[in-house]
């Protein structure tokens, strides 16, 4: 083999070792791409579009008349003879008619679907809100479960050189190390590897409820979904808070900034349809009118004299005279509604702020515990656990100590995880309960 084929073959390698190892890299998930790709991915969103120009169309539809009736109608044929001219009644009758809705009807039905159109982009707004929190939260989990798992596995090589280093000193019957001590490692590894299966376990549970929000429909027409794994990114999350409530003093005030949530701008547009609904069921207290004209053919006399056509012209008019207990319950039934609406709006603010004041207060803690761990905990841990490594291979030290210690160390590494994880959530969290609606969307 030549040395430029060898040369050539190693640089072939080379690259293909890259495009490899880039590959592997792309696949890896990080929590902005997460949240891109699950909006990007989202059905419903597709779904509410449709329902805004379904409702548009109806609002076209709702402002036009009813179409007009045309009659058609041979009259008063005399039986005897049939004949057309015989009698000065029998005409050859075409007619038309036209019914007009009460009062209003036509425009505030147009107005309602108007409205419910209008409802929909605060419903895609509220929808990518909630997307973007459950999907962060979702990658955040799955994060800390592969952390605490590759965190695990590193010490589970170190948990089983003490056990190796045990085992010998016991065989040998060197230091002061007894069964117990071999039975004790191996205890923890044992302890070790079910934390292992348990978040292995959490661990693929996560990514199959992320990649829910990840399928990017194949097959739209028969509902096949491509579900590709989902490889976390091991970069720590580092969501950051968009905005912070004001500082000023009284609920009335802190509860200003969630009047344009998403979620309760929603609810004021359902009480602009609401009082639509109660202006229509009104109407009904009001006559529906109706015009009709018709035109009469008829023929020639007996005597073969022509006769004058017949044009009839009416109106009438319902009077809902007969009605009034069905029309006072619409009224009443569409006023209570819009005051339900009403009440499950303030619900939601109150709900908001709750949220919040909950969430925030989580988040100061979380910062303040991530804080000592990694100041005074972690350092702590870390040197009880040296020491007694190096008084135990002085044969001054237990090693139960030894063992203890470096359990010590590891939870508390993994707590940091935990804390972190919960921060960020936390930080999800909030931003959406700080949301805002967005006009350039609406």
């Amino acid at each position: 083999m030549t040395t430029d084929y060898k040369a050539r073959l190693r640089s072939w390698g080379l690259a293909a070792s890259l495009l490899l190892s880039s590959a592997i890299h792309a696949a890896e998930l990080t929590l902005e791409q997460a949240v891109d790709q699950a909006l990007a991915n989202d059905i419903w969103l597709s779904s509410s579009h449709h329902n805004e120009t379904a409702k548009r169309a109806m609002a076209d539809a709702a402002g036009a008349l009813p179409d007009p009736k045309v009659s058609l109608a041979l009259a008063n044929m005399p039986t005897d003879s049939f004949d057309f001219g015989q009698e000065g009644m029998t005409q050859f009758a075409l007619g038309i008619s036209q019914m007009l809705p009460r009062g209003d009807t036509l425009e505030l039905k147009e107005q309602r679907f108007s409205q419910e159109a209008h409802l929909q982009p605060l419903m895609r707004q509220e929808r990518r809100a909630q997307v973007r929190m459950q999907v962060s939260q979702l990658w955040i989990e799955a994060w800390r479960a592969q952390e605490s798992l590759a965190l695990i596995r590193r010490n589970r090589r170190l948990f089983k050189q003490l056990e190796d280093v045990a085992t010998s000193s016991y065989m040998v019957g060197l230091g002061k190390t007894q069964q117990q001590d071999v039975v004790r490692a191996q205890l923890e590894l044992t302890q070790l590897d079910d934390k292992i299966s348990r978040l292995d376990l959490q661990y693929d549970t996560l990514r199959g409820r992320l990649s829910e929000w990840l399928a990017a429909t194949r097959e739209r027409s028969t509902g096949l979904v491509d579900v590709a794994a989902v490889d976390i990114a091991a970069q720590p999350p580092v969501l950051k808070l968009e905005r912070q409530l004001p500082t000023e003093d009284g609920e009335d005030s802190r509860a200003r900034l969630f009047l344009q949530h998403p979620s309760v701008v929603l609810f004021d547009q359902q009480i602009e349809v609401a009082q639509t609904d109660i202006r229509l069921a009104e109407q009904s207290y009001k006559p529906a009118w109706g015009v009709s004209a018709s035109y009469g053919f008829r023929g020639d006399d007996p005597m073969g004299q022509g006769r004058a056509d017949l044009f009839s012209l009416g109106v009438s008019m319902e009077l809902p005279l007969f009605s009034t207990r069905r029309q006072d319950g619409e009224v009443a039934s569409a006023a209570s509604r819009a005051e339900v609406v009403r009440t499950e709006r303030l619900l939601k603010l109150r709900q908001l702020l709750a949220a919040h004041d909950t969430s925030m207060a989580a988040w100061q803690r979380l910062n303040e515990r991530l804080s000592l761990y990694r100041k005074q905990l972690l350092p702590q841990t870390a040197q009880a656990a040296e020491a007694a490594l190096n008084a135990y291979t002085r044969d001054v030290g237990d090693f139960a100590e030894v063992v203890r210690a470096r359990i010590a160390e590891l939870n508390a590494r993994l707590a940091e995880i935990e804390i972190m994880a919960e921060q960020q959530k936390q930080v999800a969290q909030l931003n959406y309960l700080m949301t805002q609606v967005r006009q350039e969307e609406m």
